[in-house]
């Protein structure tokens, strides 16, 4: 379970106003709405020389002074590490802290507001200083509920954990439900972001980075990078807004962005516009918001160790454009025709890099002691263009092998078929063998392995190719 008073005293959101939980009136600061414009989207190979000068100094004063000396980006957990050891997916568990149900159409709703609010941020990143992710797919991959009766019409892979702890808060008000759910430690990357080498049960697809924490008669909002806290009357109001500011506000934590309650924790002669960061200055996020969040991917690009998959030895960060190929192998459902009982099919997205064909640092995945032909597939929950993929098979010397040859099949619409042109389908081991293939449209990839001779067959990790 997360430790709730770590989580508390590592927010950097105080309770909001009361003003601001249904839509009330908002505080305006002295830097007047009519100085809000409308941002620039990135191109190709913006960076932080296209900052507009007149936002330059604030932004560099409160990243200096505020979020430095504060060290709100210290944790290797913000958003962006999350998006980054995601490869551009984000996970969350829904901790209901409340006593009313929730429809299965307001879980959906709920599912498709946090995509929607997160992509408000991440949307100024795209083209932007090397960040190489388009949209960023959100998912809801659990429910933590105490009474799992609230969630009417539950469907068969809606994930409940029932679990709960005592919320301290209560002590202190009592109108705050004492018993406050949980979702199993083991999968939270809040506990674990410090060790790379952690094993989620699993797979890596399987862990849940953030909370959306909905509690009953909580006032105003909370956040940081173990994720949101509203109150619940506010989610359901707000639910199919476009943009939500407590939501989006909390977010901007998770982001290591601060708030600025106190005049001394604001730039020298305040804001040359509002900002969605200031509790009640704007309800959007602004030009200062997008560049202060383009200016700290900056900053923390430079520790190119930090963000593995956005930037590349010596060489420093990886520009890219809008359509670049990226692996979404981690945002698929896997599946097989057969999997050893000690081994695990999640093996083949958990996001790991083996060092060699027998590397059994992590989980695995093998058919022994099936032979013939095996297949293992993956499932994603919208079309994509396909172009190549990339096996690190698994061999250990012990009865699985490398294959004699397969064949990669895609859905059509009606059946599977052979994809067209592939080049590659190598066997090669204690390496990646890549195949490229005429590009096709699909929602479900399979590959088809055939034995070599009384050897089953297995694979380490498996990556998709795709256009974003």
């Amino acid at each position: 379970m997360l430790n709730r008073k770590g989580m508390m005293m590592a927010s950097f959101s105080a309770v909001i106003a009361s003003s601001l939980l249904m839509g009330n009136a908002t505080i305006m600061s002295a830097a007047s709405s009519e100085n809000e414009s409308v941002a620039v989207a990135a191109t190709g190979d913006s960076t932080l020389a296209d900052m507009p000068a007149y936002l330059k100094s604030s932004v560099e004063w409160v990243w200096k002074n505020r979020m430095l000396t504060e060290g709100s980006t210290a944790r290797n957990n913000t958003i962006f590490d999350q998006i980054d050891a995601g490869k551009g997916t984000l996970n969350y568990v829904v901790r209901w802290q409340s006593s009313k149900p929730v429809t299965l159409q307001q879980r959906q709703d709920i599912a498709r507001m946090l995509g929607r609010q997160m992509n408000h941020w991440t949307e100024h990143l795209k083209g932007y200083d090397g960040w190489p992710y388009q949209d960023i797919k959100v998912k809801v991959v659990g429910w933590a509920v105490a009474d799992p009766s609230l969630l009417l019409d539950k469907q068969p892979d809606e994930v409940v954990y029932t679990d709960t702890i005592t919320d301290e808060l209560a002590s202190e008000k009592p109108e705050i439900p004492a018993v406050l759910p949980v979702a199993p430690e083991a999968l939270s990357r809040y506990e674990h972001y410090w060790d790379p080498r952690y094993s989620y049960p699993g797979g890596y697809d399987k862990r849940f980075d953030m909370y959306l924490w909905v509690t009953e008669n909580f006032v105003g909002g909370t956040g940081q990078d173990w994720g949101q806290r509203v109150n619940d009357d506010y989610l359901f109001s707000t639910l199919n807004l476009d943009e939500i500011e407590i939501t989006e506000h909390e977010i901007g934590h998770g982001f290591g962005l601060t708030d600025f309650y106190e005049e001394h924790e604001r730039p020298p002669g305040g804001f040359p516009t509002n900002t969605i960061m200031w509790a009640g200055d704007s309800d959007h996020i602004t030009d200062w918001d997008i560049w202060m969040l383009r200016y700290t991917w900056s900053q923390l690009k430079k520790d190119t160790s930090r963000f593995p998959n956005t930037t590349k030895g010596d060489e420093g960060p990886i520009e890219t454009s809008p359509d670049e190929i990226v692996n979404i192998g981690p945002a698929a459902t896997a599946s097989t025709s057969y999997t050893s009982p000690w081994e695990n099919v999640s093996a083949l997205n958990d996001g790991f890099d083996p060092t060699s064909s027998n590397d059994r640092s992590h989980a695995v995945y093998g058919n022994w002691p099936e032979v013939g032909t095996q297949w293992v597939q993956y499932d994603f929950d919208q079309e994509h263009t396909v172009s190549q993929t990339d096996i690190y098979w698994f061999k250990d010397g012990s009865g699985i092998d490398v294959p004699k040859s397969y064949k990669i099949k895609y859905w059509n619409g009606q059946g599977w078929s052979n994809v067209k042109q592939a080049k590659g389908l190598g066997t090669a081991a204690d390496q990646y063998n890549t195949t490229t293939f005429t590009p096709v449209k699909t929602t479900k990839l399979r590959i088809e392995m055939v034995s070599k001779g009384s050897a089953s067959t297995g694979i380490l990790e498996w990556k998709v190719a795709a256009n974003q």
